[in-house]
């Protein structure tokens, strides 16, 4: 069965002027958890009862583990779609072709989403996935204390001793290569780097 779609617009897109065209899909009525249990039931050889079970305990699980910060991957989803529409062609000789699926949203229903709100509990965590701010200077010292005491450094140690994330990381070990304050040695994919004399 073909989704129906409609062609919107937005006046004056992003202050250019333009009116810009977007699809906008034509959803159905979401699937009840009844119609659902049914659709199961008529397509395995799972009873209604089983099927319903299943069902609660999974949803059980999820409220459970959303409350807890656990990732889940059940809920309603529903599609967003793009419109790649030629330039300059009028928004009534948009042909479906021109239509495509861009990603799968998810939205969970009311009751489930206010029995997560009341489980969920947040606290400041005692840690930061930021990477430390550091300048040129202080970075240079911290590296030349580290080198002071080891023959070498590589991104692991740059990571655990500086607070680094993996990525800042090797961009430092690649400033100072650059500039001829280190020396890159070893292995392609585990390079050690010493203090140039």
């Amino acid at each position: 069965m073909s989704i129906k779609y409609e062609i919107q617009s937005i006046k004056n897109s992003q202050g250019t002027g333009k009116e810009q065209h977007f699809a906008r899909i034509i959803e159905e009525a979401p699937m009840s958890a009844q119609q659902l249990e049914s659709h199961i039931q008529s397509s395995c050889s799972l009873t209604k009862g089983d099927v319903e079970a299943t069902l609660s305990a999974l949803r059980e699980c999820m409220i459970h583990d959303l409350s807890h910060g656990h990732r889940s991957s059940i809920g309603y989803f529903s599609l967003s779609v793009d419109l790649d529409m030629p330039e300059g062609k009028s928004a009534d000789k948009v042909r479906a072709d021109h239509i495509s699926v861009r990603n799968i949203k998810f939205r969970p229903d009311a009751s489930m989403l206010q029995e997560v709100k009341m489980n969920t509990r947040f606290e400041r965590a005692k840690f930061s996935t930021k990477s430390k701010e550091h300048t040129e200077e202080m970075m240079l010292e911290n590296i030349k204390a580290y080198l002071a005491t080891n023959t070498c450094i590589n991104r692991r140690a740059m990571e655990i001793h500086f607070g680094l994330r993996q990525n800042a990381a090797l961009k430092w070990l690649k400033h100072f290569t650059e500039i001829g304050v280190l020396r890159k040695d070893g292995a392609r994919n585990s390079p050690v780097y010493f203090m140039n004399k």
